[in-house]
């Protein structure tokens, strides 16, 4: 578990699956919860808690974020990891909009670039966002992903098409105390 000043990153368990569950809703697409088709999923609790018990989720690529008080507020993490290329795909997928804009993303923000850039020696990492996802969005711009393009009506969700938007960040526009105080990149390599 790594302890921030505003939250707890550990790793995913099968008791997570309900809160997660919760995440999945056609009302709200989210771009991280997409399959590979780009559709959106509808798994069932059940099957959350089996993918959640596996030996990929047990090795830390998926992620819980807890507020101070021990709720869990989102969940965060690496896919796509190719160490050949030196790149993979991060994803923040915090529950309430509202905290994209709070302390505790920058200690996400910071666990996941740690996790990427210092502990995996990745050179750049991508991120997507939903034309619907504008919190998101927001967030990838401020820590410094630069828009890549958009895929024009890629998803078909909520009875309309949304464009998929992608972003980029390399390693060398990441500063080494990014984030904000109680976490940066150098601390949260560990």
């Amino acid at each position: 578990m790594i302890s921030g000043t505003h939250t707890y990153i550990r790793s995913a368990e099968p008791d997570d699956a309900p809160v997660l569950f919760a995440a999945y809703d056609l009302e709200r697409p989210r771009s991280c919860l997409l399959d590979g088709k780009r559709e959106p999923l509808i798994p069932t609790r059940d099957e959350l808690r089996e993918v959640l018990g596996r030996k990929e989720a047990a090795q830390g690529t998926f992620y819980a974020v807890e507020d101070s008080a021990g709720r869990v507020r989102g969940f965060c993490g690496l896919r796509g990891v190719n160490p050949e290329a030196c790149f993979g795909e991060v994803y923040f997928l915090l529950l309430d909009e509202e905290d994209y804009g709070r302390p505790l993303a920058g200690e996400v923000f910071a666990f996941v670039c740690g996790r990427a850039f210092a502990r995996l020696g990745l050179h750049k990492v991508v991120a997507h966002a939903l034309d619907s996802e504008v919190a998101l969005r927001a967030f990838l711009v401020a820590h410094g992903f630069e828009s890549g393009g958009i895929q024009r009506e890629a998803v078909y969700a909520r009875g309309r098409r949304h464009h998929l938007e992608t972003f980029s960040l390399f390693a060398d526009a990441v500063p080494k105390n990014t984030a904000g105080p109680g976490c940066s990149v150098a601390a949260a390599e560990g």
